[in-house]
């Protein structure tokens, strides 16, 4: 019985170690993340989306533009309205540090225009409310 206690608690003891050396690869991989172009860029148009729908409710319509919005974006980050109405809108999102690249959503409806297309990939959005992006470096 002595035997199997020893060996039991090299199994506990190499759990252990194994579980703190993993919980510790993941604290510094945590650490060391960073927010890619593109995941700024859909947390923005996510953002506007949200903004669109209370604009709509007070106003029955969406925004044609960003300012009346009131977000205020990154300052390396340029969002687009490319179309709005009743019953629709699409906008774009460009990272300064990603030139002819861009991210895109549309929400509704615009009459005789289809979903927007990214600027390098040419990729139409295609779900509504999910902003679609260009592979980006």
């Amino acid at each position: 019985m002595g035997a199997r206690s020893g060996s039991l608690a090299v199994v506990l003891l190499s759990l252990v170690v194994g579980s703190t050396g993993q919980l510790q690869a993941q604290s510094s991989a945590r650490a060391a993340w960073q927010a890619t172009p593109a995941s700024v860029l859909k947390t923005t148009l996510r953002s506007v989306a949200a903004a669109q729908e209370r604009y709509r409710a007070a106003h029955g319509r969406f925004a044609a533009g960003v300012e009346p919005l009131g977000l205020r974006p990154e300052p390396e980050v340029r969002v687009d309205i490319l179309g709005a109405s009743a019953t629709g809108w699409q906008g774009r999102a460009v990272h300064r540090t990603q030139p002819g690249r861009s991210c895109v959503v549309f929400v509704g409806s615009l009459e005789g225009a289809e979903a927007p297309r990214t600027s390098a990939d040419h990729e139409m959005a295609g779900e509504e409310g999910v902003p679609r992006c260009d592979w980006m470096r």
